[in-house]
């Protein structure tokens, strides 16, 4: 294990580059653990890719250790001149929010230094603490309040369609990606969740986005027949698109929902969650969640209205060079 790079009373700062993921495997399991039993969220894939990327010395942040033995780590990735914080965990916030508060600040202070890297961007479901009002190298940290939301008993889901006056609701095809990119950026134009995820504010981002969500594990597994899409007549981008993906055995969790500006509140998100959730439901979930920024009332009185409740709060926050 490595020589200390801080210190904070009897708490040290370890590089991740000097460990292995059999030094994290107690870390690990108990956030495990506690995902599935707080977030009903099967961390295992996570798990998995942490482990490769520590053994490969490819995983940046740092890990706290106290009395001999690692007790939370955070750690960033890079992409295309950003860093995305992937996750802070500590095995008991509550016990040590001092603790937190070095781990989040020296992994932030070493992704605003890494090379290429002009933005940060970070959702942290276990942060405990408050970020806000801090400055990272005389630049201010924005900070945006979520939601982590949960539909329990889906089994028991019911809700009356609502009449629209147009557009046809149907499961995902692959040929869907390319015009859910373009509604995508359109949508988000403006739109606070494009200020947490620049990936929303071009087609080739959102691209990206969508991509990831159906290939790659780090939102679950895409799950094609619980994802619907709201045609539009005469035109290659649709009018509205709800992906979905499995996130445990039992639970299921919306990875984007949006709609077209020129049909909202006329009933389509309603109708692409309710396709979403009753699809969900016959394949056996019992729960499905999904994520929303507290300034979004809109979408926050949708989702209520469909089952929804709050399950917790946390901050998304995104630092600038310039």
């Amino acid at each position: 294990m490595a020589t200390a790079l801080a210190s904070h009373q009897e708490v040290r700062l370890v590089d991740l580059r000097d460990l292995r993921g059999a030094d994290l495997e107690p870390l690990l399991a108990g956030q495990a653990r506690r995902w599935r039993e707080t977030l009903h969220w099967d961390f295992a894939s996570a798990q998995g890719i942490i482990r490769r990327f520590l053994d490969g010395r490819n995983l940046y942040g740092y890990a706290l250790a106290s009395g001999g033995r690692l007790t939370g780590y955070c750690y960033f990735i890079y992409e295309a001149g950003k860093a995305l914080l992937g996750d802070l965990y500590l095995a008991s916030p509550e016990l040590d929010p001092l603790g937190e508060e070095l781990l989040l600040r020296r992994t932030l202070e070493a992704a605003a230094v890494y090379p290429g890297v002009r933005r940060i961007e970070g959702q942290l479901l276990d942060f405990a603490g408050d970020p806000r009002g801090r400055l990272l190298y005389q630049r201010p940290l924005e900070v945006f309040e979520r939601l982590y939301m949960v539909r329990p008993d889906l089994a028991t889901f019911h809700a009356p369609a609502l009449e629209r006056r147009t557009g046809r609701l149907r499961p995902w095809r692959d040929s869907d990606l390319e015009g859910a990119a373009r509604l995508i950026a359109e949508a988000y134009v403006g739109h606070v969740d494009s200020r947490i995820n620049d990936q929303y504010r071009t087609p080739e981002g959102a691209g990206r986005f969508v991509f990831n969500t159906i290939h790659h594990t780090g939102c679950g597994s895409f799950l094609a027949g619980a994802s619907i899409v709201a045609d539009r007549r005469f035109r290659s981008s649709p009018l509205g698109v709800c992906l979905c993906t499995r996130v445990a055995s039992d639970a299921g969790h919306i990875a984007q929902i949006c709609v077209d500006a020129s049909v909202r509140r006329h009933g389509f998100g309603h109708g692409l969650l309710r396709e979403s959730l009753l699809a969900m439901a016959r394949m056996g979930f019992n729960v499905a969640s999904l994520t929303v920024t507290a300034s979004n009332v809109g979408a926050v009185r949708l989702y209520r209205q469909l089952g929804f409740v709050e399950w917790r709060r946390f901050p998304a926050f995104v630092w600038e060079a310039d």
